[in-house]
């Protein structure tokens, strides 16, 4: 691997959310499968979570804000691993046994309406925001315990698909945040 600790740090993290993954996929039943799918997203979480802090360490050749726009480049769904895992650790956790779970902000129009709709299907929730003035700001976040979606999402994304596609992305990513790691003191 590396001899930068940070660096050997994302790579154990991702390689551990990597291995939640696939006991996740190598289980019979879903119910199996989520508590497995879950535990992949904190040390998924924890790689990023690395990453920044050696920004706001002055570990980098870059800033905080200049990795976060990288990041946010690289790795778009990154926001909703965040949000899987603060809605897990902060707020009730992630339950199983199809429950769903929304929380809305919306900021409504003068005279205006919003509506929010969607199915109480845990697989295929629909959920939607419609409002009046659609430059009115909104935020959601919907949480099963298969799926997740947000307000920029136009469809609800399984876990499955969110872990690989994130995991993959990191994996890409790593040698752009290889590059910006300062050289330790001393060090040629």
């Amino acid at each position: 691997m590396s001899e930068n600790p940070r660096l050997a740090g994302i790579y154990e993290h991702l390689r551990r959310a990597e291995l939640h993954l696939a006991e996740a996929h190598q289980v019979k039943d879903y119910d199996s499968a989520f508590p497995k799918l879950i535990a992949a997203v904190y040390p998924a979480r924890a790689a990023l979570e690395l990453m920044r802090e050696a920004a706001k360490a002055g570990e980098l050749t870059i800033d905080l804000g200049e990795l976060d726009r990288r990041i946010t480049e690289a790795i778009p769904r990154n926001r909703l691993v965040q949000a899987i895992r603060i809605r897990d650790f902060h707020h009730f956790g992630i339950q199983g046994g199809g429950r769903i779970f929304v929380t809305f902000q919306i900021r409504m129009p003068p005279l205006g309406h919003a509506e929010f709709s969607m199915y109480p299907n845990p697989l295929d929730p629909q959920a939607g925001i419609s409002i009046s003035d659609p430059t009115s700001p909104h935020k959601f976040l919907l949480t099963s315990d298969v799926v997740v979606q947000d307000e920029k999402e136009p469809v609800a994304i399984p876990y499955w698909v969110l872990l690989r596609e994130y995991l993959d992305q990191m994996k890409a990513f790593l040698p752009s945040f290889a590059a910006c790691l300062r050289k330790p003191r001393g060090a040629k």
